[in-house]
Order: C-alpha cells, then sequence, then structure tokens
C-alpha cells in the first residue's frame, strides 16, 4: 500500500503553471539555440575585403555586360554594420530595370550612391 499523497500543483498569487507536460522545460529550444550561435559565429569570421571605389561609368558598364550576358553581378555596397565592418555583397541577376535613383537587382532596391564596387559572377 502506497502512503504518498499525489503532488498537485496549484495556483497561486499571480503564478501560473506552464500548460505544457513537462514541469520544468527549458527556456529555449535547443535547435534555435544552435541556428543563432551558427549564425553569429558565421558573422563573427566573416572577413569582407574592402574593394575599389567605381564610378557611375564603371558601374553602368558593368552592368550592361552582366545584362547582356545574363550573368549574375556581387554588388559591394558602401554600408557598414556598427563593427565597422561593410556588409555582405548583395548577389543576383540584373534584369535591366533602374531609374534615376536605384538599380533593382532580383527583389532589391539598390541606391547608385551607396555601390561601391560591381563584378560580374563568372
Amino acid at each position: 500500500m502506497d502512503k504518498r499523497s499525489k503532488k498537485e500543483f496549484k495556483d497561486y498569487n499571480d503564478y501560473h503553471d506552464r500548460p505544457f507536460g513537462l514541469k520544468w522545460g527549458t527556456a529555449f529550444a535547443l535547435d534555435e539555440l544552435n541556428k543563432v550561435i551558427k549564425h553569429n559565429k558565421k558573422e563573427a569570421n566573416l572577413n569582407i575585403k574592402e574593394l575599389p571605389q567605381m564610378t557611375r561609368r564603371e558601374v553602368d558598364k558593368t552592368l550592361q555586360e552582366a545584362f547582356l550576358k545574363t550573368k549574375e553581378v556581387s554588388i559591394q555596397l558602401n554600408i557598414r554594420d556598427e563593427h565597422d565592418n561593410l556588409k555582405e555583397n548583395i548577389q543576383g541577376k540584373f534584369e535591366g530595370f533602374a531609374d534615376e535613383q536605384y538599380l533593382h537587382i532580383e527583389n532589391a532596391m539598390i541606391s547608385w550612391a551607396s555601390i561601391r564596387n560591381i563584378q560580374i559572377i563568372k
């Protein structure tokens, strides 16, 4: 005969027990935590080489060649993060859509003034 009483957890004050089955489940899902750690590690190890500043004429010539040969381009922007590192290059196909202020690469609108360098991806 078992003399132990059943453990019952009753809510008190403003405390309400978690609705899931585990009483002391972890606050973070392990998979989520691993993804964040890998992303932060990748970002910290990212070393982007600063390419020379191109003129608008050079940018136009490279874009024209990429458009005619249906090649993808890699665009380095003059934008830095809070640690003074260059942002990752934007890559995509130039379909010929541009106006006086912006260049359209796939789903991205890029300001002409923010372009540092552009290269055709072989």
